[in-house]
Order: structure tokens, then C-alpha cells, then sequence
């Protein structure tokens, strides 16, 4: 199961999508500010985060950019309001992955974090690899 990290404000919403990505196989850690969005990603391991952008204490651009120094492989999407052509090139040259704007339709969102993570986290193939005259066998 992939871990997911949200970072919404709204509580309806939060509790919303959060049921709605558990109902489809995902780990959901939800936090609803910046802050404490960004120390819930230094204390644990995320597949893929879901930001908003207008968010108290630290905006999700500053978040995305403050994980990004952490851990620049970790894929982010921003799922906001804010919707403008500057905010969406403003998210997409932090690196953001997809920037989704409210409203939003919920499958959609999910068929979109698969397919970044499909890209992302190729599985390693299984058994022995063979390279040259040596064959490397997995003992786990």
C-alpha cells in the first residue's frame, strides 16, 4: 500500500478525501496546516503528498518547496482554489507533479496519484539477474 501525505485545511474536505483514499488503498496521514504538514513528512516515509496551497501557518507553495530540500524524489500534487495561470505555473515550477484545482472529481484525483506513482516506483523485478558471466540471486 502506498503512503500518502494530505495537507488540507478544511475539515469536510479532509475527512472527505481522506475516507475517500483509504476506501481506495492508500495510507492516509492527514494534517491541516503547513507546519504540521511538514513535520509529520520529517517523521515518516510518503509515496506521494496532496497539498493545498492556502494553508495557515506556512503556505502550500513554501511547504512543497521545504520537502522538495528534504527529499526531492518524493512526487507532490497541489489540489487548491487557487486556480490562476500564474499560481499554476508558480506550483508547476516547484516541481509539482499534477495541480489540481477545487472543484475536483475524487476518482479523478486517484487515477491521477496511480498514475504518478505507477511512473515513479517501478517494482524490481524478482530472481536472479544475470549480468555478464555472474548471476545475483535475491536471498530476502
Amino acid at each position: 500500500m502506498y503512503k500518502l501525505l494530505l495537507v488540507e485545511d478544511n475539515a469536510d474536505l479532509g475527512s472527505i478525501l481522506k475516507q475517500y483514499l483509504e476506501d481506495n488503498r492508500f495510507t492516509v496521514v492527514w494534517q491541516k496546516n503547513g507546519e504540521e504538514g511538514l513535520t509529520a513528512f520529517t517523521q515518516d516515509q510518503f509515496d506521494l503528498c496532496v497539498l493545498d496551497v492556502m494553508l495557515p501557518l506556512k503556505d502550500g507553495f513554501t511547504l512543497a518547496r521545504e520537502i522538495h530540500a528534504l527529499n526531492e524524489g518524493v512526487p507532490f500534487i497541489f489540489l487548491t482554489a487557487r486556480g490562476s495561470k500564474d499560481d499554476r505555473i508558480k506550483g508547476l515550477k516547484l516541481s509539482a507533479d499534477d495541480y489540481i484545482t477545487k472543484p475536483f472529481d475524487a476518482e479523478e484525483l486517484v487515477l491521477r496519484i496511480r498514475n504518478i506513482l505507477r511512473r515513479i516506483k517501478t517494482p524490481v523485478e524478482s530472481g536472479p539477474i544475470q549480468i555478464g558471466i555472474y548471476v545475483v540471486v535475491d536471498k530476502n
